[in-house]
């Protein structure tokens, strides 16, 4: 009967989880399009004696792809709740009844060893928004992400006039709204199977201002060899789009392998499946699959510490990095129906080749394989095997795309 409640429930996910939005364009074409497609194009020179029809396109096609890979990077590989039950029972033969095994309701990005229990079903929903301040230390909001764009290879010797340059600054307001359903089923006292279906909607609005640097051409006054269509040695140029639809799915399996006191370690391994679309950003678009080491402790004085230690291994390196990760921290009871929960969660990029975004064209300084997170949250037991949930992660460092401060809220039942 609790399984045909568990198949029931796994089935509502993947119907509601079903895209919503359906577009000719993609996402990932924003940003290298922002000037036009396969770069810039400056309109042809104003001197009659002299045709030239200017060309940075090979350059800023590549530098904008750089800031495109940082970004769908990190879009599509953003942090997702536990799936695993805030309640753990077990079967007391003696009174022929499930006991609660922890007055603790453990962790929320983070695992403990704890298991659900046998027969047992926890249900849970969050929703958490991203709205993203930096890439790589760089603020989106204020345009001091820039990247330069050089002449393209005219003459042999080279022309002056191949000396200009452009610089483009991007100011770029990115959101994503991730709402997460999960289940767990426990199938027996000691192993657990879990499911995270999440919906994502990212939202992309970018503001481009490019600005001709007159290197080569400094001398010509009015300038004619190099101008926008506009006639002018400035051109500001705007694009937006958003998309809602399924991201990867998790599947996870946890064994509790030892159960001492106060020592509890357990096992665990995790498939994420390439079903998010990764031309809209929100998938990786390659399995993953993550073995993980659990260590818990049973409370002292109302304190659990805990300990997860795994790595990501990808199916392609081309689209997704292998890492390491490592999530520390201890959730704590401050009264009996409130639990706190802190953790820093932490990743490292094995083998790292992402260029750091902003560079100059001539630069190739990889960016760092560190990114760090400090959560901070609450669980609270609004009623029966209710649970109310709120968090939010705070950056420890500056890699890679990053909120100043993403906050989740959520619930979840257990049955």
């Amino acid at each position: 009967m609790r399984m045909r409640k568990v198949a029931a429930a796994l089935a509502m996910c993947t119907l509601v989880a079903a895209p919503s939005i359906a577009r000719a364009d993609s996402l990932s074409e924003l940003l290298p399009n922002l000037f036009g497609k396969g770069g810039i194009l400056l309109a042809p020179s104003a001197n009659p004696a002299f045709s030239h029809q200017p060309h940075f396109t090979v350059s800023s096609e590549q530098q904008l792809t750089i800031v495109n890979d940082s970004l769908r990077g990190q879009l599509s590989n953003a942090p997702l709740p536990s799936p695993v039950g805030g309640f753990t029972f077990r079967f007391d033969p003696t009174l022929g009844a499930f006991t609660r095994t922890t007055d603790s309701f453990g962790p929320i990005y983070s695992q403990r060893a704890d298991t659900t229990g046998r027969g047992r079903i926890t249900l849970g929903g969050s929703y958490s928004r991203f709205t993203f301040d930096t890439l790589d230390g760089k603020d989106l909001n204020n345009g001091d992400l820039n990247v330069t764009f050089i002449h393209e290879p005219v003459g042999n010797p080279p022309f002056a006039f191949e000396k200009d340059t452009i610089t483009g600054r991007i100011k770029a307001g990115i959101t994503s709204d991730i709402f997460v359903m999960s289940g767990t089923y426990g199938v027996t006292d000691n192993f657990d199977l879990s499911i995270a279906v999440p919906i994502i909607r990212t939202e992309i609005r970018l503001t481009g201002i490019a600005t001709i640097n007159r290197i080569g051409t400094a001398n010509e006054n009015p300038p004619t060899t190099h101008r926008f269509s506009n006639g002018q040695e400035t051109l500001t140029v705007r694009s937006a789009d958003e998309s809602t639809g399924i991201g990867d799915i998790v599947l996870r399996a946890k064994y509790n392998f030892l159960r001492t006191t106060p020592v509890l370690l357990a096992a665990g391994l995790d498939l994420r499946l390439p079903s998010g679309s990764v031309d809209d950003l929100r998938g990786l678009g390659t399995p993953v699959v993550s073995p993980v080491f659990i260590a818990s402790t049973q409370p002292f004085f109302g304190i659990s510490p805990h300990v997860n230690l795994g790595l990501h291994l990808s199916g392609n390196t081309s689209k997704a990095d292998h890492e390491f990760f490592y999530n520390v921290g201890f959730d704590w009871t401050v009264v009996k129906p409130v639990t706190f929960v802190f953790d820093v969660l932490g990743r490292r990029i094995i083998d790292n080749h992402r260029l750091q975004a902003g560079q100059g064209p001539d630069s190739t300084k990889i960016a760092d394989s560190n990114i760090a997170d400090a959560s901070i949250g609450v669980k609270v037991n609004v009623w029966k095997n209710v649970l109310g949930v709120a968090n939010v992660l705070l950056p420890l460092n500056r890699t890679g795309l990053r909120d100043n401060a993403a906050w989740l809220v959520g619930a979840e039942v257990s049955f």
